[in-house]
């Protein structure tokens, strides 16, 4: 022990003579474990972290597939066998994301909120801090509306009044009584969830029409709504819940033949919200790995050529008696310093760049709110520090006192001139630094081309100039059918009047926005019928007349809706070129008929192009659009086309809406192009992140060459005076210094060209419509790399050509 603090005593010392070189040392250190601890602590929470709930290992998630939709909700009738038929689960509950107006508060607003059944916070494991959870008896239909608040609903609208249970909400036009508020921790179905209600609302708008709702939500398979979420029994694994419930959907199979085909998969809870970003995750990980790496080559570097000026010291060290092992010990100790320094820093870096990220809050990354350095993050962080320490100062250690006391005593008597033979290591570090560095650009180049070839696919309409909102009619007053019809009647023609509006749309939805509704197809005219369970599922748009031309979606056949096209006319529709294509193959669709959503097949009157409306990374499926009145929705999209200022047409519009129903509010209000930008905003975010780690590891690269050539130089000065006193000529000293240089390079470039191609294919779902292998980016990026390595090279060897033959030989 007293070996050891005598050992940071003279480490502390040492550094401090060398108060320059440490302090680039720890720099090096600081960049590279604050960005693997600021990753890390993403990683830690979205994959590591447990959930926020009682022996959350239990929680499941149900995801149901069928032809044409591989991951869907379920519908009501399914859930109450699932429920009823299970043998492995202690509970199982239904949830649905639903969003309510809210009036009576001032200016009414939209709410985003989840119904439920009544057992979903006991299953969860969850107790409101106030008031009181959900009972069995408010499950039933036709129980009176409960709500529980979310804590940052309950502070923004009653400034955490206590006294709110049993007050009323009006949501939807109709009172809802609040009967609790959930933890301020507890965030289940994302962040913007503000209160939670009892399931009379579960059943959706179709059932409404019918008198008995539980007969007919008991009977119909058909319409999928609903999520299902289950605690496993004690003991009960994943595998022998999937075998049961695979037995329960055979069973249906059997029962239901309108059920065939479809599957249910369970996966656990946690899965759901950590599966999309996973391999983004491990790939910044991967990222930083080598930026750490290329930090510790480089470090590395340093205390080989610090190692090679203390060779004295060690010679009289070692003739002192002191054995090698003695003297390893004493160095690893000085690495250890350097990194411990380096890893403190390293994690005040990434509280700031965790900080930062938790502000920007970007909605691909789940539980972002919960991202902390707790404890296991500052163990990683000294574990990485001390791993750090050992990996970049063994090597120089071991180098430093490889040789005899002879051997020492020899070198120290020349002065230090020594040949290529000794920089040896210092060669194979560069080029590990290069090849590390080739990897990280290739797949910052990959992801970059990738994104650029997204930000140029055609979305199949006019982006530009266009704002969107969003209006629900889902309050009392619009139940009857056709009242929105009506609104809307009114409220169009007044907003396509208002100064700079060049065309209104509506839809309930708008591209790259919302989920894209489905549904089965039947009666296709020309085609025999399908196989039950064989339906195709096409996406169905209720759109008013001039909805094409407005959103700049080119008509390639037929007509457009018009005014006439009403609820007392014949059904008609207008599919898309996907669609077409693929029901009549090389014949002319206009006049032939198919069923979507109606009781009787419609007729085509027109094609109009492709529209991406999932995202511009995701295929085109096959879409129909219907008009408004003869398949009317309680939610719809309106955009607007306007070349004057957007936050006026917002203002213009809110204040329409009012005047016609003041109780109506306007939500979700942004221009399209944001839209766009949002649905490749987890590109843009793992591109920025690789891009800027990958020149972190570009700087560090051309620093680490630069500073192994200006050494190599500051070593060989007696040998290039030499040969310039023997005539070399300038472009003879160049070619050496330079040349040297380069052949590392090229070795790293070689090595680094064979990682990044096997390095490239684990990114590959990263990518957009660009291979792995993709040539232009491998010989892009090499000859950027090869570009810095030459500069880098090109600076030492420069000052080697100004070397004074008669100072060089006087300098040994």
């Amino acid at each position: 022990m007293t070996n050891l603090r005598k050992d940071i005593q003279f480490g502390f010392r040492m550094l401090l003579k060398s108060r320059g070189l440490a302090a680039i040392a720890i720099f090096a250190l600081a960049l590279g474990i604050g960005a693997n601890t600021a990753i890390f602590s993403v990683v830690n929470t979205v994959l590591l972290r447990a959930l926020p709930y009682p022996q959350p290992d239990q929680l499941v998630w149900f995801w149901e597939s069928q032809p044409g939709l591989e991951q869907g909700p379920f519908s009501a009738a399914d859930f109450l066998d699932y429920q009823a038929q299970n043998q492995s689960f202690q509970q199982v509950a239904t949830v649905r994301r639903l969003s309510f107006n809210l009036t009576g508060q001032g200016a009414a607003e939209r709410i985003p909120g989840m119904v439920a059944t009544p057992n979903v916070f006991s299953l969860l494991g969850v107790h409101p801090i106030l008031g009181r959870d959900f009972v069995p008896e408010e499950g039933a239909f036709g129980s009176p509306r409960r709500a529980l608040l979310t804590y940052g609903f309950w502070q923004s609208h009653f400034a955490g009044d206590r006294t709110v249970v049993g007050r009323p909400l009006t949501l939807d036009n109709q009172p809802v009584q609040i009967i609790g508020v959930l933890p301020a921790n507890f965030r289940y179905g994302g962040t913007d969830v503000q209160l939670w209600v009892n399931p009379v609302n579960v059943v959706p708008e179709v059932f409404t029409t019918f008198p008995d709702w539980e007969r007919n939500i008991r009977n119909n398979r058909e319409t999928h709504y609903l999520s299902i979420i289950g605690r496993l029994k004690p003991g009960i694994a994943l595998s022998q819940a999937q075998s049961d419930v695979n037995n329960i959907v055979a069973r249906l199979h059997q029962q239901y033949p309108v059920t065939t085909g479809h599957k249910v998969q369970l996966i656990p809870l946690r899965e759901l919200s950590a599966g999309p970003v996973r391999q983004t995750l491990v790939v910044l990980l991967a990222v930083v790995g080598l930026v750490l790496l290329i930090a510790c080559a480089n470090v590395a570097n340093l205390l080989l050529a610090r190692a090679v000026a203390r060779r004295e010291e060690i010679a009289i060290r070692t003739a002192l008696g002191a054995g090698r092992l003695r003297i390893v010990r004493q160095l690893l100790t000085e690495s250890m310093l350097l990194s411990l320094v380096g890893g403190a820093l390293g994690l005040a870096l990434a509280w700031a760049l965790v900080r930062l990220l938790v502000a920007a809050s970007p909605q691909q990354l789940p539980r972002v709110q919960e991202i902390t350095l707790d404890l296991r993050v500052l163990l990683f962080t000294l574990g990485v520090s001390l791993l750090t320490g050992l990996l970049f100062g063994l090597a120089p250690a071991i180098a430093a006192t490889r040789h005899s006391l002879g051997h020492f005593l020899k070198e120290a008597g020349r002065g230090g001139a020594q040949g290529l033979a000794h920089n040896r290591l210092r060669g194979a570090l560069v080029v590990a630094e290069v090849a590390f560095s080739l990897v990280l650009l290739v797949g910052a180049g990959l992801l970059g081309r990738s994104f650029v070839r997204m930000l140029e696919v055609n979305p199949g309409f006019r982006p530009d100039h266009m704002v969107t909102m969003w209006m629900n009619f889902t309050s009392a007053n619009y139940a009857p059918k056709g009242r929105s019809t009506q609104f809307l009647d009114q409220l169009l023609p007044r907003v396509a009047a208002l100064p700079g509006v060049e065309g209104v749309a509506i839809s309930n939805d708008l591209p790259l926005e919302g989920d894209d509704t489905t549904t089965g197809l039947s009666d296709v005219e020309g085609r025999p019928p399908y196989a039950r369970g064989q339906h195709p599922l096409v996406g169905v748009h209720a759109v008013n007349p001039g909805y094409f031309q407005a959103m700049g979606i080119p008509l390639l056949r037929g007509r457009e809706f018009v005014a006439s096209d009403s609820t007392n006319s014949n059904p008609v529709l207008v599919i898309n070129q996907k669609l077409a294509e693929s029901l009549w193959p090389g014949q002319d669709p206009l006049g032939k008929h198919c069923n979507v959503m109606g009781d009787k097949p419609s007729e085509v009157v027109g094609v109009v192009g492709n529209v991406l409306h999932n995202g511009l990374g995701e295929s085109v499926s096959i879409e129909s659009y219907h008009p408004f009145p003869q398949n009317p929705w309680s939610y719809i999209g309106l955009a607007v086309r306007t070349h004057g200022d957007p936050g006026a047409v917002y203002g213009a519009v809110r204040s329409l809406v009012a005047q016609i129903d003041p109780e109506l509010p306007v939500h979700d209000m942004r221009p399209m192009e944001q839209v766009m930008a949002e649905t490749v905003a987890s590109r843009r975010l793992t591109l920025w992140l690789v891009g800027a780690f990958a020149a972190l590891a570009l700087v560090l690269a051309s620093v680490g060459i630069y500073g192994v050539m200006s050494y190599a130089v500051t070593e060989r000065l007696h040998e290039i005076g030499v040969r310039v006193a023997l005539g070399a000529q300038r472009r003879d000293v160049l070619r050496l210094v330079v040349g040297h240089g380069m052949r590392l390079a090229a070795i790293g470039l070689l090595l680094g060209s064979i990682v990044a191609f096997f390095a490239a294919r684990a990114m590959t779902t990263l990518l957009f419509g660009i291979r792995p292998s993709d040539p232009p980016t491998y010989i892009g990026i090499a000859m950027v790399l090869a570009l810095a390595a030459l500069a880098a090279c090109y600076i030492p060897a420069r000052r080697a050509t100004a070397v004074d033959p008669m100072v060089a030989l006087r300098y040994e």
